[in-house]
């Protein structure tokens, strides 16, 4: 299967790939990246670190100069995986993209959606993690992952709270839904075999990954049964299965 770069969604961490490693073949290397502000980079301050830049360049440096590589990214890493692929095509084998979307394609739902950013990197800021997650969590498409048993959601719920409010707020700003540009009109470039993979309990997703299929050469449509946004967390071997 060759090398896997996997890339975490917004309060993650590359440790959130680790029940997938025990499900893959023995000679798979998966690489799997923390981004500013996450997981072993909670404490990065400096706002230039939070550019979409500096997240390309991390993920450049996880590719490596060696053969094209399967490139999976998860919501926000989904994004990131995206623009990655736009700007490397050559460097991707196979790209795997879970309850992700290319952004908002209008001016005006990017501005909309900016200023929700703004508002909710606000309230973390002066809220804290604890009120910000009970916000976060209380999403429809969450309600598969937190209805996980306690010995597979806690330590989820753990390492994410090891995360920082100043740095949750600044990746919001500056690599958020609002603030990135839309990939919608770069879709048809990407040539190389594209998954795409939602929950069945994912509505949302789920649509846009239609809507993605149509403006893609090569993609197909996994809906997994029994999970919502997060299928690498709540299906992890229906993904191994995908891989």
């Amino acid at each position: 299967m060759g090398r896997i770069v996997a890339l975490h969604g917004f309060t993650g961490s590359g440790a959130d790939f680790d029940p997938l490693r025990p499900l893959l073949p023995a000679q798979t290397e998966l690489i799997a990246p923390d981004f500013p502000g996450h997981g072993h980079k909670a404490h990065q301050r400096r706002a230039s670190e939070y550019a979409l830049e500096s997240h390309l360049q991390l993920i450049s440096e996880a590719v490596g100069p060696a053969e094209p590589v399967t490139l999976l990214g998860y919501s926000m890493g989904g994004r990131l995986a995206l623009h990655w692929s736009v700007a490397h095509p050559e460097r991707v084998r196979r790209l795997i993209l879970i309850g992700a979307s290319p952004g908002l394609p209008e001016p005006a739902q990017r501005d909309e959606r900016r200023l929700a950013d703004a508002d909710l990197a606000n309230f973390i800021r002066t809220q804290g993690l604890p009120a910000f997650f009970k916000y976060w969590y209380n999403q429809t498409f969450f309600a598969s992952l937190m209805a996980l048993p306690p010995e597979r959601l806690d330590p989820i719920l753990s390492r994410r709270a090891e995360n920082q409010p100043e740095a949750l707020a600044l990746s919001l700003e500056n690599v958020g839904t609002g603030t990135l540009p839309s990939l919608w009109h770069r879709l048809k470039e990407l040539r190389m075999p594209i998954d795409i993979v939602t929950g069945e309990h994912d509505v949302k997703f789920t649509r846009v990954a239609h809507e993605m299929g149509a403006h893609l050469p090569k993609a197909r449509l996994s809906v997994v049964e029994h999970a919502g946004h997060a299928v690498h967390l709540e299906q992890p071997a229906d993904l191994a299965m995908l891989l």
